[in-house]
């Protein structure tokens, strides 16, 4: 068995990582800004894809020192020193040199780098519990220096928590692996489909609403004296009354336009987010500033693809209070934001007319239309 000067230096090791890999936490959180004194890599998303694949590697090699007799700690002391110094502060230079990714890579990046800073936590966190473990019974432990000294390997508890924890690191390093092989693109088209879903789904819960119509509202009083069920008092209280033709048409007119958003989100994802030129393709085919103006657009395609759905859960709140002036103008902003995604992108990001040019003319014209 190792030395309890060793456990006792592995031990302190972990506590001094986990205090570092808190200030890596630290350092990536949303609310910091981007850190002008790093000098972005060349390629960071490169970078970033190289430094997750590593740390997999290295989390690999660790669980293998960890469940394999004996324990070792000047070598597992080596593969943490080398994923600190290594691919860990690689990772975090990369996700807070200033404008090394762009806003919105940026953002998903650093979210993903700490949820991986924290999962390789209780990896250390795990070593250090092992080697104080060690050390307790070399301390404690009866019978001959010999026996003391005979290392039986982790228990079952250790090794099922050691491949577990290198499963959830896993996990993580091939999120962030998957991240930067999609780029931009990848990731604004499943931003974009979460949106969609969730537009969508607002559009179906609204119209279940408007299908629950109040058909009680004009009948007497029950033989209760007006106690009625506390669910039908205050059920009714939002719900559409059989004779509200005007919030009625309203609520019609609200579901179709917002579905026609929908097939809007649809339109985008395929013609203009997907079509999202790599920088090194907009690098060869446009100036640096032409390829700034078109991630600039992107990002700002985003915000409006991301208020509307928070505009329709507004929308739903008016007809919920039965506020059909409300409703209106809410579904004005709704339609308005949406005109405003497809005017942004009118054109394609050489900045020619296509496909996309005359279809979203005539969404527009029929938006408008729409009863």
């Amino acid at each position: 068995m190792a030395k309890p000067t060793s456990l006792a230096a592995l031990n302190d090791l972990a506590k001094t990582t986990k205090t570092l890999l808190a200030h890596f936490q630290s350092s990536l959180a949303p609310t910091n800004a981007s850190d002008p004194s790093i000098p972005p890599p060349p390629k960071p998303l490169d970078a970033v894809k190289a430094c997750a694949t590593l740390l997999k590697s290295h989390t690999t090699s660790l669980s293998l020192l960890l469940i394999t007799p004996p324990f070792t700690p000047s070598a597992i002391m080596t593969k943490i020193g080398d994923v600190s110094s290594g691919p860990l502060t690689g990772l975090v230079g990369a996700a807070v040199a200033e404008n090394s990714l762009g806003a919105l890579m940026q953002v998903e990046v650093r979210a993903q780098a700490r949820q991986l800073i924290g999962s390789w936590g209780e990896v250390v966190g795990l070593v250090g519990r092992m080697a104080e473990r060690r050390q307790t019974a070399q301390t404690n432990g009866s019978g001959s220096a010999k026996e003391k000294a005979k290392d039986e390997g982790p228990s079952k508890a250790e090794k099922d928590d050691v491949l577990a924890a290198t499963g959830v690191v896993w996990e993580s390093c091939d999120a962030l692996v998957k991240l930067c092989d999609g780029g931009i693109a990848g990731l604004v088209v499943k931003k974009a489909e979460e949106l969609r879903s969730t537009l969508l789904d607002a559009v179906e819960e609204l119209k279940e609403w408007g299908e629950d119509v109040d058909d009680d509202e004009n009948e007497a009083e029950d033989s209760n004296d007006g106690f009625e069920d506390e669910d039908d008092i205050f059920g009714a209280a939002n719900k559409l009354g059989k004779g509200d033709k005007e919030l009625k048409e309203a609520l019609d007119k609200s579901v179709k336009k917002i579905k026609m958003v929908g097939v809007l989100y649809q339109a985008l994802i395929k013609r203009r987010l997907k079509t999202f030129p790599t920088p090194a393709a907009a690098a060869a085919k446009t100036n640096g500033e032409a390829s700034q103006n078109s991630t600039a657009t992107l990002e700002e395609l985003v915000k409006l693809l991301r208020s509307i759905p928070e505009q329709v859960d507004d929308l739903a709140g008016a007809f919920y209070n039965l506020d059909g002036d409300e409703a209106k103008a809410t579904l004005g902003k709704c339609c308005g934001q949406a005109k405003s995604a497809a005017g942004l992108v009118k054109q394609n990001w050489a900045g020619a007319d296509d496909e996309f040019t005359a279809w979203s003319m005539k969404w527009v014209d029929a938006l408008d239309k729409a009863e």
